[in-house]
């Protein structure tokens, strides 16, 4: 099955709240921030309907002990990223991840992750992120990872 990716509209917010809720740690205010037009980039995954998000924000991680991520120039952080579970495994976060990196190819990206999510971890590998650090107790249960992604040289 193929995925098209396209800016969210308004008539998605439902779905997306819905998908929002396959997340371990959701952040529902950042979502309505996000489909109001006030914050980020929200980019949807469409197979017949949404199948999955992607939620970015401009600026470092939001982990208040993480400091500044060395490198400079722009950086964008991927605070949520979704597919539904039958949709998974069908190249729907890869093309989120894609359009991302493509749209914006001179800026810094980091996400965070578990460290024992093994499917997310193969698909940042694939992308070309980079463990930067551990978070100790950023997740309820443990530790997160901060991955990075910076720029290719040109």
């Amino acid at each position: 099955m193929s995925s098209r990716v396209r800016r969210a509209v308004p008539a998605d917010a439902e779905t997306l709240r819905t998908l929002q809720r396959h997340l371990d740690s959701p952040a529902p205010e950042l979502l309505d921030a996000a489909l109001s037009g006030a914050l980020g980039d929200l980019l949807v995954a469409v197979a017949d309907a949404p199948v999955g998000y992607l939620l970015a924000v401009d600026g470092g991680p939001s982990v208040s002990d993480a400091g500044p991520i060395p490198g400079g120039g722009s950086t964008v952080h991927v605070a949520e990223l979704v597919v539904a579970p039958a949709a998974r495994r069908q190249g729907h976060a890869s093309a989120l991840l894609a359009t991302l990196l493509s749209e914006r190819p001179s800026a810094t990206v980091t996400l965070t992750v578990e460290p024992g999510n093994g499917p997310a971890r193969s698909l940042y590998d694939r992308f070309g992120f980079e463990v930067e650090r551990e978070l100790p107790g950023f997740f309820d249960d443990g530790p997160g990872l901060l991955l990075v992604r910076r720029p290719r040289p040109e």
